[in-house]
């Protein structure tokens, strides 16, 4: 006799056991389109606030163009100079040319940055070199270098914006760019190329690269998309 026999059979157990599986799946199948709707959310917030920062560059911007040797919103959310005379040659300071470009560059660049101020999260001041190096460099040697270089660019470059008058007597605008305004040197890491050649003069350059609340927000739904799929 078996005395612990509660009257269900195996069958009933099955039965249990797939609708408590069938149950938990519906569960993760509600979890996955509720993460696919957030990110086609931020999807499309981050395409309408680039697209409007675009528009609004391009307008303010898009006289200048030949003098000023630049590009508006080609390869991402950025406004890209390429000219050997912004820097003197193998130096990392400033031409007087370059100066009087960011003179009149800057202050109209915070003021479009300024109507999307809550919308966004960075403005990056990128310093890039071509690959080349000097003759008695070895190939790491010669990166290292091109990095200094870099880095010590773009950080004249945000030194000699935030030093500006209109800049440096604004308080708005000084205590955001403490908050979002970032140098950085990316050496020959991001060529230029065209037909898998190196454009030398393009790839030596300076761009202010701007990034959106909605690309941080987007980025974090799915690194925890990705961390949730790897726990299960």
């Amino acid at each position: 006799m078996n005395f612990l026999n509660n009257g269900k059979s195996d069958d009933d157990t099955w039965i249990s056991a797939a609708d408590m599986m069938a149950g938990l799946m519906m569960i993760f199948l509600f979890i996955s389109i509720l993460y696919i709707q957030n990110i086609s959310k931020y999807f499309d917030a981050v395409s309408d606030v680039r697209d409007e920062i675009c528009n609004d560059l391009t307008s303010e911007f898009s006289p200048d163009v030949e003098r000023w040797n630049m590009t508006i919103c080609e390869g991402g959310l950025l406004i890209r100079f390429q000219s050997d005379s912004n820097f003197e040659s193998a130096s990392a300071d400033l031409s007087t040319d370059f100066k009087l470009l960011l003179d009149e560059f800057i202050p109209r660049l915070f003021n479009v940055i300024w109507k999307y101020k809550n919308s966004v999260s960075e403005l990056r001041i990128e310093g890039h070199t071509d690959s080349t190096v000097r003759s008695w460099d070895t190939p790491y040697s010669g990166y290292i270098y091109n990095t200094r270089l870099s880095q010590d660019r773009s950080r004249n470059v945000l030194s000699y914006a935030l030093g500006m008058p209109v800049i440096l007597t604004n308080e708005h605008f000084l205590n955001w760019s403490f908050s979002n305004l970032t140098a950085h040197g990316m050496s020959s890491s991001d060529l230029i190329m065209f037909e898998n050649q190196e454009v030398y003069d393009k790839s030596r350059r300076v761009e202010f690269r701007i990034k959106t609340q909605a690309e941080a927000k987007l980025l974090n739904l799915v690194t925890e998309l990705k961390r949730n799929e790897t726990t299960r």
